[in-house]
């Protein structure tokens, strides 16, 4: 469990355990809950990251602790960008006055950030300000990420529907809906140039095939196919999936049957 990860390297690291004390027990942690100590001022590090990054996000955790804020802006949805900048710059700004209120200095933003299948999740991100630096910003904080795609997406369903009810009785609504259903069909569109292109059931077979060890060569005596059609079906997968060779094929495919 992500507490208990988190906890246990509370616990061994000196500096942490005098910084957190009971901290964690005051925040609520699922499955899905990706822990992260963060270092922001003279210099950027991520000490610590809760094992389940590559199980919510699909990432390797090296690219997020190699990345550090980088990733994060990599990987963020282009109409999110400039809120998200704008909370950074803001949580370093408030950093000292955020410390001094300890377990309420819990402070979220909301965001999308590209799975590693190309599907956009909405997550939500707590930063706890631990500690400042001399000049009174962010120094050590504590990072909370919590996929809630699913509430984002019913709250969205939610408002679409209360506008298109109450639509003939505003003449705002109404002014607005040419502009609302416009970004609509941008979004949808955007979400199908960027979704993976779904596999052949004997595209599959050999991703199962592959995940089990198995040579092209042993793949083509298995299938009565040819070694080269094993090759070129490789190929198609590779493209499809947007990954570069057989380890990231694998876990993509995992990855997107788990959803």
């Amino acid at each position: 469990m992500v507490k208990d990860e988190l906890q246990r390297f509370i616990q061994y690291n000196e500096v942490y355990k005098n910084l957190c004390g009971d901290l964690v027990g005051n925040f609520h942690f699922n499955e899905s809950t990706v822990a992260a100590f963060t270092r922001c001022g003279t210099s950027t590090a991520t000490t610590f990251l809760s094992h389940n990054f590559t199980r919510v996000f699909g990432y390797p955790r090296k690219l997020f602790i190699e990345g550090d804020l980088q990733f994060l802006l990599k990987h963020l949805h282009p109409d999110d960008l400039a809120a998200f900048i704008l909370f950074a710059e803001t949580s370093t700004l408030n950093a000292s006055p955020w410390n001094e209120t300890k377990e309420n200095a819990v402070h979220e933003h909301c965001c999308r950030i590209k799975h590693f299948n190309g599907k956009w999740m909405w997550i939500k991100q707590k930063v706890i300000v631990l500690s400042v630096t001399p000049d009174r910003h962010i120094d050590i904080a504590l990072l909370l990420f919590d996929d809630c795609t699913d509430a984002k997406q019913a709250q969205l369903n939610q408002h679409a529907s209360l506008v298109e009810k109450n639509r003939k009785n505003s003449k705002l609504l109404d002014l607005l809906a040419p502009v609302s259903i416009a970004q609509t069909k941008r979004e949808k569109l955007r979400f199908t140039l960027e979704a993976p292109a779904s596999l052949t059931p004997r595209e599959k077979e050999i991703i199962q095939l592959v995940s089990q060890g198995a040579s092209s060569k042993e793949i083509a005596a298995k299938l009565f196919i040819s070694t080269h059609t094993v090759e070129s079906h490789r190929k198609h997968i590779l493209h499809k999936l947007r990954v570069k060779n057989a380890p990231q094929m694998v876990c993509q495919s995992v990855m997107s049957s788990v959803e």
